[in-house]
């Protein structure tokens, strides 16, 4: 059967949850807490006091929130299945500017250790992470980084830029340029100012920008230890860590990701063997609706997809307990 249009084109996938999902929304706690450096990050719950349940964190993508759609889609189906759910928001995107000259980016994993601890601590039972896009790859990258990391149970990153240079060069272009890239640019800008006139020694360059290779070179870099953008895409892409990864981990792509050409992918020598490699031929960038007279339904395709994953993961951790009694028994 042939694919429907709307499924094959790869930028109707990516944007059309946006509008789809703007009845969709998720009885959300917000919970603040402070960072040991004195900055703060937001926390969005979905059933906060559900604590006999699994929880699952969300990484969100550049200039995401608990308001993005696969945020929403997301928390909205932990809450239907009674699992407890949280979205932090990186420095920056909880609608406030915050207290530290500080920006989160595609390598600070030093923010998600601090996350997913925080949240470790407040439960006993299975905590698993999903990373959507940069949040994504700041996952993966956080894995392999913390071999050893007994912290998280099972993770997923969908939609990935794992090569962030390659990836920048095909959001600088065509389409991807008037469209994704001053989508993050209309928010990224007025924050920059915002900056400026909350610290002294930050400069806010009035000229226009329309590239993220720009944005980098001009106000990443007066903030972070990087000499230029590439430097920045050079430490901070995920691809040569996923060699390192322990954790159970599943790594979801659409072969028609607007934002991520497939040479971007890594290729089998540089996965670690703890992790499942899943390519779709249509989902867009974080898409991946199904074909579905209902529109919640249709949006539901994701979040089952990552569910299921995880249901898979807690199913394999209780055989792999039992086989444990059995052998330490005999």
């Amino acid at each position: 059967m042939k694919t429907p249009n709307f499924l094959s084109n790869s930028h109707l996938n990516t944007i059309l949850p946006i509008y789809l999902t703007q009845d969709m929304e998720p009885n959300y706690q917000r919970e603040r807490l402070n960072l040991p450096d004195g900055d703060f990050i937001d926390f969005d719950w979905i059933n906060k006091d559900i604590v006999a349940k699994p929880t699952v964190i969300l990484f969100h993508g550049t200039e995401g929130n608990s308001k993005s759609h696969y945020a929403k889609r997301l928390m909205y189906y932990l809450e239907q299945i009674g699992w407890r759910g949280v979205v932090p928001h990186f420095r920056g995107c909880s609608e406030e500017i915050n207290r530290k000259l500080r920006f989160y980016h595609a390598g600070d994993t030093e923010d998600v250790a601090w996350i997913v601890k925080q949240i470790r601590d407040r439960t006993t039972m299975e905590l698993y992470a999903c990373g959507i896009s940069i949040g994504g790859n700041m996952l993966l990258k956080y894995l392999g980084e913390t071999a050893d990391n007994s912290l998280i149970d099972s993770a997923i990153a969908v939609s990935t830029p794992f090569d962030l240079r390659e990836c920048a060069t095909a959001l600088n272009n065509g389409f991807n340029k008037h469209v994704y890239v001053k989508h993050f640019l209309n928010t990224l800008l007025p924050k920059m100012k915002e900056y400026a006139n909350r610290f002294d020694n930050f400069k806010y360059i009035d000229r226009k920008i329309d590239t993220l290779d720009e944005f980098n070179d001009l106000y990443l870099c007066q903030v972070e230890n990087f000499k230029d953008s590439d430097d920045y895409y050079n430490k901070s892409s995920c691809k040569s860590y996923l060699k390192y990864i322990t954790t159970p981990t599943m790594i979801l792509q659409s072969k028609n990701d607007p934002m991520i050409p497939v040479s971007a992918w890594p290729t089998k020598a540089e996965l670690s063997p703890f992790i499942r490699f899943v390519a779709t031929k249509n989902g867009g960038h974080a898409g991946f609706v199904s074909l579905h007279r209902n529109y919640k339904e249709a949006l539901l395709k994701l979040p089952k997809f990552i569910i299921d994953y995880f249901n898979q993961s807690i199913k394999i951790t209780k055989k792999q307990e039992e086989l444990l009694s059995i052998s330490v028994s005999v």
